[in-house]
């Protein structure tokens, strides 16, 4: 586990939170395989009825650490602990929510669209600036993006890279609802109505609802890690990344 990431039960709620903010909520390889392990375990724990995931107030994750990202991209691969983490979205069977409060950047955003309710604050951005980055979307973000806001939109998101305020995730389809008071408060309560619920019905709901895309959505998944792990070793990204660390 890591001491960043902080996993907790409540009611049958298991809170999973980011807790970096003197970076950022910037995440980690260990913090990626704490978060894995977490959502991995809540699929096999009858006491785990609902997962919840946030990140410290004001700040929800501003993506890969870059010194940590930068590191482990010099082996050319994308690293284990986060394919970990983006199989164990793709394959959870308990619903999933988000609380997000600020910055939603990358992975922070991309991890939106295997959620089961999201829940942002007005102070919330998303963004995927992969492509700014020498770099191709992730999380199969390529497929779901597309599918649930829109080719437009996530084209917008996706290539040109611009950034959603919480106004336009909403508008767009994959925020339910902006709360500026008391978010942690509210999710729990909704996640407490999921977990009061009939567990056997609410998984096959959930089964059936994500049953049809489930075979598209790992291929993808594969398809992209591919593409990241080539795109890491180009010139372009080489050249992109370096310009990042210098501004």
């Amino acid at each position: 586990m890591s001491e960043h990431i902080k996993v907790s039960l409540n009611n049958g709620v298991q809170h999973i939170q980011i807790c970096r903010l003197d970076k950022k909520n910037a995440l980690t390889s260990a913090m990626y395989s704490a978060m894995a392990e977490a959502l991995e375990a809540s699929n096999s724990d009858e006491d785990i009825k609902v997962n919840l995931l946030y990140g410290e107030p004001g700040c929800f994750t501003a993506g890969n650490d870059i010194k940590d990202f930068m590191h482990t991209a010099q082996t050319g691969e994308l690293g284990h602990d986060v394919i970990t983490f983006l199989v164990s979205l793709a394959k959870l069977e308990k619903p999933l929510i988000l609380a997000i409060d600020g910055p939603a950047i990358g992975i922070g955003t991309t991890m939106a669209f295997h959620a089961d309710l999201i829940y942002a604050s007005n102070n919330s951005v998303f963004a995927t600036p992969f492509v700014d980055l020498g770099l191709v979307p992730e999380a199969a973000s390529s497929y779901l993006m597309p599918r649930n806001m829109g080719y437009a939109r996530a084209y917008e998101m996706l290539a040109l890279g611009n950034h959603f305020t919480a106004g336009q995730a909403k508008e767009s389809g994959f925020v339910n609802q902006i709360l500026d008071e008391n978010l942690i408060d509210h999710c729990q309560q909704i996640a407490e109505k999921l977990a009061a619920k009939p567990q056997q019905a609410l998984k096959i709901t959930k089964q059936l609802m994500k049953g049809a895309d489930k075979a598209v959505v790992e291929r993808t998944m594969q398809e992209e890690i591919e593409h990241f792990k080539k795109q890491l070793s180009s010139q372009e990204a080489k050249a992109a990344f370096l310009a990042f660390l210098n501004k």
